[in-house]
């Protein structure tokens, strides 16, 4: 008999996976079980919450993954309209830092739900005109439905800050994993690059172009899945046969198209993707440089080189990824084209992987669903504070810009 409180602050899919130790079962609410490190995994169920139901609802269900049958009784207690605020959470562990702000561990009091709470000051966004990118992750979050993108619980505000409330994911970032071991073998590229493909994917078909994929934004849950996180330069509403020209991304991952100054697609998605599956299988990216000018050089004139790690599958997927036209490119056509290359084809069956039913090639050490040790020392041992801004006033011109920002998505409680 085990009781948990969630948030459920979108209407989609709760998924529970419970575990069990030598004494006693145990279930964790949104996939976390209390202990991860020695549990026996027993299955999984996923159930869509009806709100129009709001009574205590109990039933049992089949395990998915494992044999046997759980009971879980359901009640939901809605809680429309009211703003969540930073007194509704303890603050834990800083876990990152940017010029936006930092990023904190928190518990939020009600539920005592661990999430990651991103700080961003209003100040900064508006001396470097960032505000449009800001709003558009806000916005962008609040949309997706992708088991492969951290997903956006709350947002709120004050007078000095913007708040993002994210799940909180613990295995790590994917540059983090990469600087450690140097190289992934080819199963596990393929793995980490065929769930970017799909949360790519997902993206598109919102006319979202991400525009910043690299290493330091894609984080691992507790299981090994990818997570894509970073909003930040995402361009909306881009149709299929829009092109914008904004410059800007990594280094390292420039499209040709945005060096050339002669604006881009969605299809400088796909020439991200193949370098961060060169950058995987090799351990530096394609046209990698020292001097970002000469390294902008053999972006755009260098032939692509093929190391023996590199299979002819690998090898031919890349060459389509990584052609400098992007009307020649693959996946110009759409994800699918991708898909049906042999290099994913052949190995992966992506209706079983977009459901997460295949197993990830490698399970990040996680000890509990308050495990930061895969997080940067140098952020985790900061006193975790929300720092006061001083001189922050800002015009009610400039403020009236985040109206909207705040976004509980009708909130609810849920206890199984």
């Amino acid at each position: 008999m085990y009781q948990a409180h969630f948030d459920v602050s979108r209407n989609s899919e709760i998924s529970l996976q419970c575990y069990i130790r030598a004494e006693e079962p145990k279930c964790g609410g949104d996939g976390l079980a209390d202990d991860l490190g020695n549990d026996i995994f027993l299955g999984g169920l996923k159930f869509v919450p009806n709100f129009d139901e709001m009574g205590n609802h109990d039933q049992w269900y089949n395990f998915v993954g494992g044999a046997g049958k759980i009971q879980i009784g359901v009640q939901y207690q809605p809680r429309y309209g009211q703003s969540v605020t930073m007194d509704d959470f303890e603050l834990m562990t800083v876990i990152g830092k940017g010029s936006f702000g930092k990023v904190l561990q928190v518990r939020k009091r009600d539920t005592s739900r661990i999430y990651a709470l991103k700080t961003i000051r209003k100040a900064h966004i508006v001396d470097r005109n960032e505000i449009t990118h800001t709003l558009a992750e806000r916005l962008v979050l609040a949309q997706v439905d992708s088991p492969f993108i951290v997903p956006l619980k709350f947002s709120f505000q004050s007078e000095q800050k913007l708040y993002l409330v994210l799940a909180f994911v613990n295995g790590g970032e994917l540059f983090h994993h990469l600087q450690r071991e140097h190289r992934f073998d080819e199963q596990r590229a393929r793995f980490y690059s065929a769930e970017l493909l799909l949360a790519l994917e997902h993206l598109h078909e919102l006319d979202v172009v991400y525009r910043d994929l690299k290493p330091e934004n894609i984080l691992l849950d507790y299981t090994g899945h990818i997570a894509l996180c970073d909003f930040g330069l995402c361009k909306l509403n881009m149709k299929d046969n829009e092109k914008t020209n904004t410059f800007c991304g990594t280094p390292e991952y420039l499209a040709p198209e945005i060096l050339c100054g002669n604006g881009y697609d969605k299809s400088i998605d796909w020439w991200t993707l193949g370098v961060l599956l060169y950058e995987m299988l090799a351990g530096l990216p394609p046209f990698y440089d020292e001097e970002t000018e000469k390294m902008y050089e053999k972006i755009l004139n260098d032939p692509l080189i093929f190391g023996e790690e590199f299979s002819p599958e690998a090898r031919s997927i890349l060459t389509g990824l990584l052609n400098r036209n992007p009307a020649q490119r693959l996946g110009v056509k759409g994800a699918e084209e991708i898909k049906k290359h042999p290099f994913f084809h052949k190995h992966i069956d992506f209706k079983l992987l977009a459901a997460k039913k295949i197993q990830p090639p490698f399970k990040p050490s996680v000890a509990s669903p308050v495990d930061v040790s895969n997080f940067d020392v140098v952020f985790t041992e900061e006193a975790p504070v929300d720092s006061f801004v001083e001189d922050s006033k800002l015009s009610q011109t400039v403020q009236a810009q985040f109206d909207g920002f705040s976004y509980n998505g009708g909130t609810h409680l849920a206890s199984p």
